[in-house]
């Protein structure tokens, strides 16, 4: 039947609309069966022998792909972590079932990557991390908030990596692909692992590469695969990161408009707001959760803040603003530690009399460099709606898959997979490592040397943008224009 350009209008407005509200409403009263702990996820216990997959339960009828070497130690292991509504805690990672019908949005690479090195059994293999994807939002249960959803998933995926190391040894390498949240996921671990010494479990030699879809920590301009990427950055943070001995092996793939990874740059106040709500229990059955859930996460960061203004001596003539300490501190992700103690009223009482007496000119000096700053680091929030982000950073975000096959574009997932391909098939024609030495009788030591020191990575530099990138589409037309939909399907 041919569709024309009105009827494609409006079944994109239709989607839009559907998956902002399944977005809301997903979850159910069983999400939190059994209690989830940063680390132990699964809830495996110590037992070595027992392995992430066998949680599973052997005879348990799942759909797994024939081209799907997970078991078998391949080449290459891709190591995925999905984004929203597709993922719970009892995810079996070898299944392909959807949990949507749009949904299992990480099987666009897995299984296309399987079918294309079909005539290599052994070659790849892959696993989606389990973890719950609800981010604290459900109709009548309390289920894991954005930041719990987001640290189960850092420790199941370190599982999954430390316990395929220990059974395949050096012979197995990962792929680490991560789809919005996930993405934010694998760029928290990425980060971790550059920095890792030799010694630790897994390292950046055991990785292949890392493809980060839809990154919200996307730092700005960076490129896709060789191609210059939109100006933007991550809504989240579009900082510059140090992803140490992992830099050459990062990829980016954001689209413009999407406004997770290509989001206008200085946002201030959005990440903080998103910081506070990603600690808070979304129950529309439990609407009183919310206020207490609020007050506590704004209690937490209040006292944070507050602990590290009083111990941090230099604080007062620093370029660190209040707002810089209050994103940090706000991010609860990772770090578990007890709120700290609030100041004594002798150390209140002290500040006060410094602050009134010999630090009276640094204190202003300090507060007029906080208007000042906070105004700047907020500029570009007028463009939330001055661009059409609102109104399609949404449906952007959700095309970067193959959904419309044979229609001559240039698919974002279409890039990974054949990504994905040549570092299997140089994985799996690269020579097997040498043994190790046999140690030698200990010298005189070296003097120490000097530390190594990674400079920052800022990829905006090494990529700037061209005049040849894609602009921010402004019309549903030029949306379909982007997707190599045309105007009248069909002609």
């Amino acid at each position: 039947m041919r569709v024309t350009r009105t009827q494609w209008t409006a079944r994109v407005r239709r989607t839009v609309v559907v998956a902002s509200t399944l977005l809301l409403t997903v979850g159910g009263p069983t999400a939190l069966a059994a209690p989830v702990t940063p680390s132990d996820p699964l809830g495996l216990g110590d037992d070595p022998v027992e392995s992430v997959l066998d949680v599973f339960g052997a005879g348990t009828e799942v759909d797994v792909d024939p081209n799907n070497y997970a078991l078998d130690c391949p080449d290459v292991l891709i190591v995925a972590v999905t984004g929203a509504t597709d993922s719970e805690t009892t995810r079996n990672p070898l299944d392909e079932v959807d949990r949507l019908p749009w949904s299992n949005w990480t099987g666009n690479v897995t299984v296309p990557v399987g079918e294309a090195e079909a005539d290599h059994p052994g070659r790849v293999g892959w696993v989606y991390v389990p973890y719950a994807s609800t981010y604290g939002v459900d109709a009548t249960a309390i289920v894991p908030t954005y930041q719990e959803s987001v640290r189960e998933a850092l420790a199941g995926t370190n599982r999954f990596l430390e316990e395929n190391k220990a059974k395949c040894g050096s012979g197995t390498k990962f792929v680490l692909l991560g789809y919005s949240v996930g993405a934010e996921v694998m760029e928290r671990l990425a980060v971790d692992i550059g920095s890792r010494p030799s010694t630790a479990t897994v390292t950046s030699d055991d990785i292949a590469g890392v493809a980060l879809v839809g990154d919200p920590y996307r730092p700005a301009g960076t490129p896709s695969l060789g191609r210059p990427g939109p100006s933007g950055g991550g809504f989240m943070s579009s900082e510059p990161k140090d992803y140490g001995t992992l830099t050459p092996k990062m990829q980016w793939f954001c689209r413009p408009g999407d406004i997770a990874c290509d989001a206008p740059l200085r946002l201030g106040i959005l990440p903080l707001a998103m910081n506070v709500f990603g600690q808070m229990h979304f129950t529309f059955a439990a609407p009183g959760l919310l206020v207490t859930d609020f007050a506590a996460a704004a209690a937490d960061l209040a006292a944070r803040t507050i602990a590290h203004v009083f111990t941090d001596p230099d604080f007062a003539t620093s370029d660190e603003s209040v707002l810089d300490v209050m994103l940090r501190v706000s991010d609860r992700t990772e770090d578990t530690s007890p709120t700290p103690p609030l100041p004594s009223p002798q150390e209140v009482s002290d500040a006060v009399q410094w602050a009134l007496g010999p630090g009276r000119p640094v204190v202003e000096a300090k507060l007029a460099a906080e208007a000042e700053g906070f105004a700047e680091d907020n500029a570009d929030i007028s463009q939330l709606w001055e661009k059409p982000y609102l109104e399609l950073g949404f449906l952007q975000h959700l095309y970067y898959w193959d959904n419309f096959p044979d229609n001559g574009r240039d698919w974002e997932s279409e890039r990974i997979v054949g990504w994905i391909s040549d570092l299997a098939r140089e994985q799996s024609e690269a020579p097997p490592a040498p043994a190790p030495a046999e140690p030698t009788p200990p010298t005189a030591p070296e003097p120490p040397a000097a530390p190594r020191v990674i400079p920052p990575v800022n990829p905006g530099y090494l990529a700037p943008p061209s005049p040849e990138q894609e602009s921010i589409p402004t019309t549903f037309d030029e949306i379909l224009k982007s997707l190599g939909i045309p105007a009248e399907p069909g002609k």
